[in-house]
């Protein structure tokens, strides 16, 4: 359908439906969604001297496999959804009649390909073969994750190495082993993880000399592997070994181009999806200058899933909040007044959402971004000034969870460089990194990051012991010569791993009115592990005011006889006043950088107006429920 200023595309996806007479109508729908934004940059240079019409594009409900996808200046003044009841069944008979398809409750714009004709080969092991030119390092089964195998092969259960090389540069390279750690592994396929303190590094071998117990990697870490040997443990993991498969997992032999998959028995993967994630980008909505961005997108109520992930053997994958990785499943640049509702992001290879430089009045609101190898959302870039800078971010009412499922050291919303972004009203779980990250630079040199509102946010089973240096909140720098105020108000931040909120650099930062409960509370997985920051942990002490913390809820439940509520370096600058604190099992409360009694802090001048007492919510505390 089309007027003089707005046109309606349809896109079934089945080839074989209409033939090649089709034209985006309703009643000769495209057969792929790349057709239809042909068809919208067709006319748009057609129409070079009017403005653009407006083009709803209208997408099947059912898997759409795509090659990257990528809206640029041409296709301004678009919306892609999901097609509404009526639309759907104008050709559900059609369809039903002459193809086998899996009917969805949405559009699915998927960066995977479907994995057929296994073979089963012992009890519940299957394998498929795949094309030359596919590399499988995620498979996912009816819309769950399958993880690839794992020395341990229990999730929570790490290898230790015996010791660092002593060549600094060398080190990056490689470590010597305990003897048997590699005995009997193919290596050709294998990767290994090693932990640091706030990243993980990810290697392939290069090879193994056996006289000295030596394992050397192709591609490098950071820093030299032992640097922070308190804080990483000398722990690693050994993935995609064929002798490793439990149930639901899989390896993937890269010379015959085989997977093998052993199900748990309740499934046979010839009668379900099977997905493989092929293309590191789905979509891409980003102009080519910043001068001419792309402008008016709409995209709302579809899925983006099965992005891949693609490490160099000569890469070096192993950075803060997992930052060298240079995809994302939906990649915005070059962009303004950009609006994405009610989308479900999930099955991910790196991150879900990447706002990058460029890009102004970006709105991301209540929707999904879960299942993640990496982070959820990234804003901004690590890189100094741009001349186009990300600005005008709002990311409001989302749900961003279960991530950190390949590099954990990705962040559930990181603030890079940018301007005026607000993060609020949003549910962050089950990150194994920080839940909200504000800031790029260590130390205190221009991070281009400012007028950064963290507001009404829920943060929840953050950190897992995993890694180190983190919060359910963490600022990080400031700018030269200006004042950066971070506002983190009206969260709640509860069960997790390390602080609930950690600040390591930065200035004047304000923190009112939230609720920071259940924090560094669940055991750490080994015993010689280090103990964790308590509630509140400033990193640094400097010669301006840190943080600002006033009429916040300290809901303390560690048992024992002493537990941190708040941890600074000495002579950290941070008042603290009119907050409530209370740990229902009678812990003794501890404060500041001598870690002294709530009576001996109010002495210093802190907290004068603020008490030890039952907050008195009135939900289940026990349940991490506070308001109902």
């Amino acid at each position: 359908m089309t007027s003089s200023k707005f046109t309606e595309l349809y896109v079934v996806p089945f080839p074989t439906l209409l033939g090649d007479d089709a034209d985006g109508s309703l009643a000769r729908p495209y057969s792929s969604l790349k057709r239809a934004l042909d068809h919208v940059e067709h006319k748009y240079y057609r129409s070079m001297t009017s403005l653009p019409r407006r083009t709803a594009i209208y997408l099947y409900p059912t898997y759409h496999f795509v090659n990257t996808l990528h809206l640029n200046r041409a296709h301004s003044r678009i919306r892609i959804t999901t097609m509404n009841t009526d639309m759907t069944a104008f050709y559900e008979e059609l369809i039903v009649r002459d193809h086998t398809y899996r009917r969805l409750s949405r559009a699915s714009i998927s960066g995977g390909m479907p994995i057929t004709h296994w073979i089963e080969i012992d009890d519940d092991v299957y394998k498929a073969v795949v094309p030359s030119t596919v590399y499988v390092n995620q498979l996912f089964a009816d819309d769950r994750r399958i993880i690839r195998t794992r020395i341990p092969m229990n999730q929570s259960a790490y290898l230790q190495y015996e010791a660092p090389l002593n060549d600094p540069n060398q080190a990056r390279y490689g470590f010597q082993y305990v003897q048997g750690q590699f005995d009997s592994i193919p290596l050709n396929d294998v990767m290994v993880v090693v932990y640091h303190s706030w990243t993980t590094s990810h290697h392939y071998i290069d090879q193994i000399i056996t006289s000295n117990r030596t394992i050397l990697f192709t591609n490098p870490s950071d820093l030299p592997i032992g640097t922070f040997t308190m804080q990483g443990k000398r722990r690693f993991h050994i993935e995609n070994s064929c002798l490793a498969l439990v149930s639901n997992s899989f390896c993937f032999v890269n010379e015959t181009k085989t997977i093998y998959l052993k199900t748990n028995g309740s499934y046979n993967p010839n009668n379900i999806q099977i997905i493989t994630p092929i293309h590191e980008f789905i979509m891409l909505i980003a102009s080519t200058d910043a001068r001419y961005p792309i402008n008016n997108i709409i995209i709302d109520n579809i899925a983006i899933q099965h992005s891949a992930w693609n490490i160099g053997r000569r890469q070096q994958a192993d950075s803060q909040a997992a930052a060298f990785l240079n995809s994302a499943a939906l990649y915005i640049a070059n962009a303004t007044s950009i609006i994405i509702s009610n989308v479900e992001i999930n099955h991910i290879g790196s991150y879900g959402i990447w706002i990058k430089e460029g890009t102004t009045n970006v709105n991301v609101f209540n929707s999904l971004v879960t299942d993640t190898a990496a982070g959820g959302i990234r804003i901004g870039q690590m890189i100094a000034s741009v001349s186009t800078p990300t600005t005008s971010i709002k990311i409001i009412s989302n749900e961003v969870s279960y991530g950190g499922n390949v590099f954990p050291s990705g962040v559930a919303v990181i603030v890079h460089c940018a301007n005026d972004v607000i993060i609020a009203d949003n549910s962050i779980h089950h990150h194994r990194n920080s839940g909200i990250s504000a800031g790029s630079v260590l130390g205190y040199k221009e991070s281009y990051t400012s007028n950064i509102i963290i507001q009404n946010n829920y943060i929840y089973n953050i950190g897992q012991h995993i890694l180190c240096d983190q919060g359910g909140i963490y600022t990080l720098g400031i700018q030269p010569g200006t004042i950066i105020d971070v506002i983190v108000s009206n969260n709640i931040v509860y069960n997790t791993g390390w602080a609930s909120f950690f600040q390591h650099y930065g200035a004047n930062n304000t923190i009112v009115n939230n609720v920071f409960a259940c924090a560094s509370v669940n055991p750490a997985p080994h015993s010689d592990d280090t103990d964790p920051d308590g509630d509140i942990h400033i990193g640094l002490a400097e010669n301006h005011t840190s943080i600002i913390f006033t009429r916040n809820i300290i809901y303390d439940t560690f048992q024992g006889e002493k537990h941190s509520v708040y941890l600074s370096s000495p002579n950290v600058i941070a008042p603290f006043n009119d907050n409530v604190y209370y740990n229902p099992y009678g812990t003794s409360l501890l404060f500041g950088s001598q870690q002294v009694s709530f009576i001996e802090w109010q002495k210093t001048g802190q907290d004068n107006n603020s008490v030890i007492a039952d907050p008195l919510f009135i939900g289940d505390v026990n349940q991490c429920d506070f308001f109902t």
